[in-house]
């Protein structure tokens, strides 16, 4: 694969900015159901409208299914009782669905990784490619990965873990970084599959591909978002929508040897919250909360602090 950008880029950066790291946007494995995590939820669907309807005014093929993010996901909480149901619009870029399907695959996914005997954590990596190509190289990865399956399969080599696909923005040289985490049973096997993707990407040097023993959060690693949302702390629109439009139809988890866990989150969801008093009524999002109309009753009281402020600025 022909590039023109240096070797040294190859190198992955760290990829969870800091200001992404924040606990209210973390996946909830095991909620408490209470209206505190709503209040994680508020924060999530404010965060997630405030890029989103820039990305919406970019006229892109995805225009449609944005509009429908901010507003059609978690707009009208319906409560019955102490039960919320509400219609969610399970795309990726959406914070409020992938704290859902983030968590779906780490119940998944984390106990069968969990039983591997010498789990081995390995990054494969591609040089840098522009926005033009970006699409078709991820399908070419994918390619190239299955065929590397297939010749493991044919040589009777046992391969069991997961794959998974994450992007990143390169704001300095306006370019994509594609590449490959995987966590898969044994170090040799590890060192066979580095050795055969070098092969088949003559451009990539082995210095930027890793491996190294796995362990507990390693896994959890393997479940962030496939791709940033913020990068050095600012959110590119354009750039998302690049990564949006490239991954579309296509899958970011790929398991060999374990069984496999849907990407998909069902459309409505109803949540049970123990704390929240029992009534009959409906909850809009205005804002930054939902609002009982008739009274002007806020669901969580949740307000944007300073952090969230700096990052909202930070929306280019």
């Amino acid at each position: 694969m022909k590039s023109k950008i240096h070797k040294k880029d190859q190198k992955t950066k760290p990829s969870l900015d800091k200001l992404a790291q924040l606990v209210p946007f973390a996946p909830v494995v095991n909620p408490k159901n209470t209206v505190q995590t709503l209040g994680k939820r508020a924060k999530a669907k404010y965060f997630t409208n405030s890029y989103t309807k820039k990305l919406a005014t970019l006229k892109s093929p995805l225009q449609k299914s944005y509009n429908n993010t901010v507003y059609g996901c978690s707009n009208l909480l319906t409560q019955t009782g102490n039960k919320l149901t509400s219609h969610y619009c399970n795309n990726r870029w959406c914070v409020v669905c992938n704290r859902i399907r983030t968590a779906k695959q780490i119940n998944g996914y984390k106990p069968p990784l969990e039983k591997l005997n010498d789990k081995q954590f390995v990054t494969l990596t591609i040089p840098n490619v522009s926005g033009e190509t970006l699409r078709e190289t991820i399908k070419d990865m994918t390619k190239t990965f299955q065929n590397i399956m297939k010749q493991f399969h044919k040589k009777k080599i046992l391969f069991v873990g997961l794959r998974k696909l994450e992007c990143t923005y390169n704001d300095k040289q306006n370019n994509f970084h594609p590449h490959f985490h995987c966590i898969i049973e044994g170090k040799e096997i590890a060192g066979l599959l580095l050795n055969e993707w070098l092969k088949r990407y003559l451009s990539s040097v082995k210095e930027a591909q890793h491996i190294r023993p796995a362990d507990d959060g390693s896994i959890l690693e393997m479940f962030k978002y496939f791709a940033k949302i913020l990068t050095d702390g600012v959110v590119y629109v354009n750039a998302l929508d690049v990564i949006f439009q490239a991954m579309r139809n296509l899958r970011v988890y790929q398991p060999f040897g374990i069984h496999k866990v849907s990407e998909e989150i069902e459309e409505l969801q109803a949540q049970t919250i123990e704390d929240l008093k029992k009534a009959e009524k409906s909850w809009s999002w205005i804002d930054n909360d939902w609002v009982d109309k008739t009274t002007g009753e806020m669901l969580t009281g949740y307000e944007p602090d300073d952090t969230m402020k700096r990052i909202i600025k930070n929306i280019k």
